[in-house]
């Protein structure tokens, strides 16, 4: 061998090395992005100040995470698995009867009133059927109005629903901030920057 030729297999060897070096690097650094985070998770940046290793800066997510829970009576984690989200109930059914269906029993009613006013007056025939007629309206109209009452009950029901999960969404949001406080305060206190 003569000396280009240990110079030239130097010089490969140097660029294999420097080519894969990067590589190397490059999946440390995804392997350590792909590190479960608690503070990601919490839509935080937690920056280790001290140079922290990044085992230990998970260790130390996870501690600050129970002390968080554990100082404020509130855990993000519990929270998302004791309360799904709730579908929205499908409206109420209604039990007043349709137009139709009160109008049928309006008329059969009017019928036989009229039927009654009619035997007294002498005309079954004609009282029963001015009876049916206004019974039949009567009836129509009556069952209108139960349908609606029935309608803006069901609406208040879902306004009032709406309304406390207005409420709970509030008061759990209030309870994710003190914590994410508390956990920052931790974190803080192991020498890292969160923000």
């Amino acid at each position: 061998m003569t000396k280009g030729d240990i110079a030239m297999r130097l010089a490969l060897i140097g660029l294999l090395l420097l080519a894969t070096g990067p590589l190397t690097f490059a999946e440390e650094h995804a392997a350590a992005s792909r590190t479960p985070s608690v503070s990601r998770d919490l839509g935080l940046f937690a920056y280790p100040a001290k140079n922290q290793a990044a085992a230990q800066q998970q260790k130390d997510e996870v501690e600050c995470y129970q002390w968080a829970a554990q100082d404020t009576g509130f855990s993000p984690l519990a929270a998302i698995g004791e309360q799904p989200p709730a579908a929205t109930p499908p409206p109420a059914a209604s039990n007043a009867p349709s137009g139709a269906e009160g109008g049928a029993k309006g008329a059969v009613a009017g019928a036989a009133a009229g039927t009654l006013v009619g035997a007294l007056l002498g005309h079954t025939g004609k009282g029963a059927a001015v009876g049916a007629g206004t019974g039949l309206l009567g009836g129509i109209a009556i069952a209108k109005h139960k349908q609606k009452e029935a309608e803006t009950g069901a609406e208040r029901n879902q306004a009032g629903q709406q309304a406390r999960q207005q409420a709970t969404a509030a008061e759990t949001q209030q309870k994710l901030e003190g914590f994410k406080k508390a956990y920052c305060a931790c974190l803080e206190a192991k020498s890292y920057v969160v923000k």
